[in-house]
Order: structure tokens, then sequence, then C-alpha cells
């Protein structure tokens, strides 16, 4: 004979023993109680959670001839004893998955008026949301007006699939899942009870199995013992998980290598682990999971805190979708592997949800260091509006740190757009003026060869004429500008300044000032017009404001310096590079043209003439 699986051989007997719904049996036993059952009720719930067994002691109760006073069967009677051994004529039990056409609910309907030994006559029809609408429809009359020793029991794990007409004809009892810890304990009384040999880490696994359901839960328990212990843990399942938090894919693509060869099937590795993540995703989300065991609580909590939500959901939409391909699959570890690795390597994955996963992931743990553009972190410009205390702090958080960037970015776009100081602008060391803006520029060959540190500029022009007026700015010589504007400045000029800057040369300095030279007045207003560039570059080679004057060229100095050996190290735009001021008009190009024709023909004569009008022009 074979062996009677756990979950029948301890199968509920009365309301007492029923674990996990305590509010269905509440609703039931008042009812016995009071002699208030209806003629129909609908049992629903998710599958192993004890809708028929509640049915049969249902069944007892209603034909018990020892009632208790707290509507609890006896379980001795022979009513009772025959509705546990499945032989008694006042329980009907029907597979309405296999029993759901119009003739089967006829031939029903046709038995329901015949009387029984006991008092009354219960029909459970299990699956009932599997009756096809014809037998809905001849069970409508029936289940609405029974007779009275009748009372109807329809099961379903899926109640919005029932016909409305049918639901608002009985009394909608829902079951619940079963909360981790009681189906841990009823384990361990079943095991006791059994007397097996089973240790609290194979129970966790079974509850863990079974997913609050109890047959599930005794199922897992009995494969375990006979397997004689945990036979299907996947420890691959905990390598990936630690793959996906750290973003490597190596130990990832292993462990799934591991699992395969060890005879685990891609499928059943894919749904463990989808498994985990939704236990994660729920811990992190702050949902209930009581039905599963503290262990499993921890575990998902771990989770939930080594990944972020957003990849716990990328994970979940992956997984899921590469389940749903394996059905097709002709090798479905490839599903898994792909999916794996574009977990694994967002970098690769330019899929909306995997963008987000990783900004998600820069709000939560922060940006990056700021990095020049030579790759060091340490030039990085420090926020304006940044206090002492929290420079040598740093922010502690990766929302502070988000602020932070995005202030050093303000700060850095308002120093771009500050008015640069005049030409005539000099540091104030006495006063110690602030800086207009906290950019310190960076040391250039031109301070090199001055031997002068960078210095702070003043603030505004009438401190910049004070400190000229009281402090002897040390300039660079003749010779140093000379140099420094042959070799660097003039050719990194934009092409509208040097253009007009290059007929100009430098003379020896004044008390205030080095002295840039001009042929004329004309070139002297032009060259005003955009001095500001000119200026800016002094600053930038220099580290420090150079005081500039513009003068006429009286040839009294020495002579100007070869620009011939300026580097060039700009791309020449002859449409950009042509000063349209400078440009000759037509008429004395014209007058240049004739003078050197004359020039080449002596005795040649100008002669001129008006043309005719245009309204006299023949064609």
């Amino acid at each position: 004979m074979a062996n009677q699986a756990l979950y029948r051989r301890y199968r509920p007997g009365c309301f007492a023993e029923l674990r996990g719904q305590e509010s269905v049996v509440r609703a039931l036993q008042n009812a016995v109680q009071q002699g208030r059952v209806g003629h129909a009720y609908l049992f629903s719930g998710p599958r192993g959670t004890g809708k028929t067994s509640t049915a049969r002691i249902l069944a007892k109760a209603l034909n018990c001839t020892d009632l208790g006073d707290d509507g609890e069967p006896c379980g001795k009677c022979q009513s009772c004893l025959d509705i546990a051994n499945n032989t008694s004529y006042d329980l009907i039990e029907l597979d309405a998955a296999s029993n759901n056409k119009v003739d089967d609910v006829r031939d029903l309907i046709s038995r329901v008026a015949m009387g029984s030994p006991g008092q009354a006559k219960v029909y459970v029809l299990d699956e009932v949301h599997m009756l096809t609408p014809g037998a809905e429809n001849a069970l409508l009359k029936t289940l609405e007006e029974p007779p009275d020793h009748v009372v109807f029991v329809l099961c379903t794990t899926e109640p919005h699939k029932v016909v409305p007409t049918i639901r608002s004809r009985t009394q909608h009892l829902e079951f619940n899942l079963i909360d981790g810890d009681v189906l841990a304990d009823h384990a361990r009384w079943v095991v006791e009870q059994a007397e097996l040999e089973v240790d609290d880490e194979a129970i966790d696994h079974a509850v863990h199995r079974g997913a609050g359901s109890a047959r599930d839960t005794l199922s897992a328990l009995d494969q375990i013992v006979a397997a004689g212990g945990v036979a299907d843990r996947l420890d691959a399942v905990d390598a990936i998980i630690a793959a996906l938090a750290s973003q490597d894919y190596g130990p990832a693509f292993v462990a799934v290598n591991e699992a395969l060869r060890s005879g685990r099937e891609p499928r059943i590795i894919g749904e463990a682990l989808l498994d985990r993540l939704r236990n994660a995703f729920l811990s992190a989300m702050g949902a209930d999971l009581s039905h599963l065991t503290d262990a499993h609580q921890e575990s998902a909590r771990a989770t939930a805190a080594q990944i972020p939500p957003a990849g716990l959901t990328r994970a979940l939409e992956v997984l899921g979708a590469a389940l749903v391909d394996m059905r097709q699959a002709p090798d479905p570890r490839v599903d898994l592997e792909v999916a794996l690795g574009r977990l694994t390597r967002r970098d690769l994955d330019t899929d909306i949800s995997a963008l987000l996963e990783r900004v998600e992931r820069i709000e939560r743990h922060g940006p990056p260091s700021s990095v020049s553009s030579t790759g060091s972190a340490d030039s990085a410009p420090i926020p304006a509006d940044s206090s002492p205390s929290r420079q040598s702090s740093g922010p502690t958080s990766g929302h502070e740190r988000a602020r932070a960037a995005i202030a050093q970015i303000q700060a850095k776009q308002t120093t771009d757009t500050e008015p640069r100081p005049t030409a005539s602008a000099v540091p104030d060391a006495e006063s110690g003026a602030a800086p207009a803006s906290d950019r310190a520029p960076r040391p250039t060959l031109g301070a090199v060869r001055a031997g002068t540190a960078p210095a702070a500029s003043p603030s505004t022009p009438e401190a910049a004429e004070t400190a000229t007026d009281h402090v002897d700015v040390s300039l660079p010589s003749r010779d140093e500008m000379v140099i420094a504007w042959a070799d660097a400045i003039l050719g990194n000029l934009p092409n509208r300044v040097r253009v007009r800057f290059q007929a100009g040369r430098f003379i020896a300095n004044d008390a205030r000032s080095v002295v840039f030279a001009l042929p004329d007045k004309i070139h002297l207003n032009r060259c005003e017009e955009v001095r500001g560039a000119v200026d800016d570059a002094l600053r930038d080679h220099f580290g420090r404001p150079v005081p500039l004057r513009l003068s006429i060229d009286d040839a009294s100095t020495a002579p100007p310096p070869d620009l011939q050996s300026a580097p060039t190290r700009f791309a020449h735009d002859e449409a950009e590079a042509v000063d349209p001021d400078e440009l000759m008009d037509e008429e004395t190009v014209t007058k240049e043209a004739i003078s050197n024709l004359m020039a080449a023909f002596p005795d040649s004569e100008l002669v001129t003439f008006d043309p005719p009008a245009a309204s006299s022009q023949q064609g």
C-alpha cells in the first residue's frame, strides 16, 4: 500500500485545527451555534489554504450527533467518521474542472432533492470558476432556492472568474495565505506527530517553498524527508544576488554554470532568483512579509539594503521577460545569461529603465568626485556658498552631495559670467580687498618668468585706482611682454582681435602700465573696442592683471618685435581673419588699378565717358 502523504494524514478534522483562517472559522462556528448556516457559500483563496478541508468540517458540524457548544464536531460519531473516511452520503464532492458541462450540472440537480441519512446534505464544487456558461446558468435556480436540507459550498482560487449571478447567491468567505511562523509551528507539530528526523533548517526551507500554503509546505516536507535533507537548495541564487549588488558579471555567470552542471534547469534558477528579488522588493516597499520565516525575512531585508528599488524593479522586469522567452527558446540558459548580463553591466544596457536605475543609484550614493580636464580631482572648484566647516567635513549623504554638486555648477557659471576687471585694476595688498571671483588662475609661463605669484584683483575700479596710486606695481618688462606676445598671446587671440592688434608693438613701460603703440588714431580707436579680450589674455598668461595703455607710435623707442616667428596654433579661416574695416572701398581699388596701368603704358591716355540711359539702350 502506498504511503499516505503528510498533507492527507494530517488534514484538519475540526475548526480548532485550521491554521491561519481565524475570521473564516469564527464566522462558520457562530453560524453553526446559532443555527444560521446559509444555503450556499463561496470559499475563495490561494491553493492549499484549507478551503476544501473547511467545507468537510462544515459538513461534519451540520451532521454531527454530538455537536459541542462551541460548534465543534465531535469527530467520534458515525457521521463524523464516515465523512473523515470519504464514505458518507451526506457529503458530495465534485470537481467542477472535469464536470463542467451542462449535462453534469443537470445530473447533480436531479439528485439534489433526494434525501440522505444525515441532517444535511453538503455539495462541494471545487474550482467552480471552470464551469461553462451553460453549466453556470443551469445551476443558478437550484443554487438560489435549494431544498432545506441542502447546502452548497463552492470553492475557487480565482473568484474574479466566477460570474456575478453566482456570487450574489452565496456568502463569500475569503481565505488568506498563512503566516510563516504559523506554518513553521504546524510543520514542527507534524514532524513530531509523524516522528520524523528533520532539522530546523529543513523546516524553514519547507515553509519557504510553501509560500503561505499549508499543503505545499507539507508536500515540500515530504520531499525533504524522502531525500534525506534539503536536496534542492540553490546556493547559486545567493551568488547571483551578490553579483547583482556588486555589478560583477563574472561570479553570476560562474554560479549559473555550476548550477547547470549540477543538473538544475535554467527556469528553476530563474524562478528561485525571481522569488528572492520579489521578497526583497516587498521588503523595500514596507510590505507585510509575515508569510515568510524569520530567516527569509532577514534575507529579504539584506537584499533590499544591497540593491536599490529601481534595481530590484529592473531585475524583476528583465528576469520575468526572460522566463517568458524560455518557453520557446531552443536553449533556455542563453536567455538567463543574457538577462544576467544586462543586469550586471548596466553601462551596456541603453534601455530607459536601466538609465533610470543608474540615475537613482547616483541620487542614492551621490555624484562622483568632480574631476578636472586633466583627470585630477584636487583642482575641482569649491562651491561658493560652502562654509568652512562643510568643506572640511564634506557632505554626509547622497542628497547633500547632490546639492553640493549643483551649487558647484552654479558657482562656476556665476564666475564665468562675472565681468572682467579693467586693465587699470591692480591688487591692493594693504587693504586686502577681496577678489571679485574665487577662481584662482593657474600660474603660466609668463608668471614663472616674472617671478611673481598670483594676486587677488580688486573688486571695484575705485579700489584699483587707489591701489595704483599707493603701490609700486611690478610690471613685466618690455622684453617679457614682447616674448609673451609673440610666443603665446597674439596667436591665441580671436581672429577679429588679432587682425587689429597685430599692427602694433610694445614700447617702454610708463610708471603704471605697459604701453602698446599703434600706427595712428584709427587703429587705436578700433583696438580700444576689443581691448577687453587682450586684457583677459594678459591676465591669464601672467597670473595677474597687467595694466595696458594704448598709444600712437612716434617711432622714438625700440624697433617693433619680429612677429613672423609667432606660432600658428590656430586654423586660418580667410573669411574670418580678414577684418572688414581694413578692406579698401571700390573707388580706392579702381584708382590704384588706373595708376598702375598709366605707369605701365606711358603714352596712354585716359578717356572717360558716361554710359547711355537704360531707356535708350538697344538689345
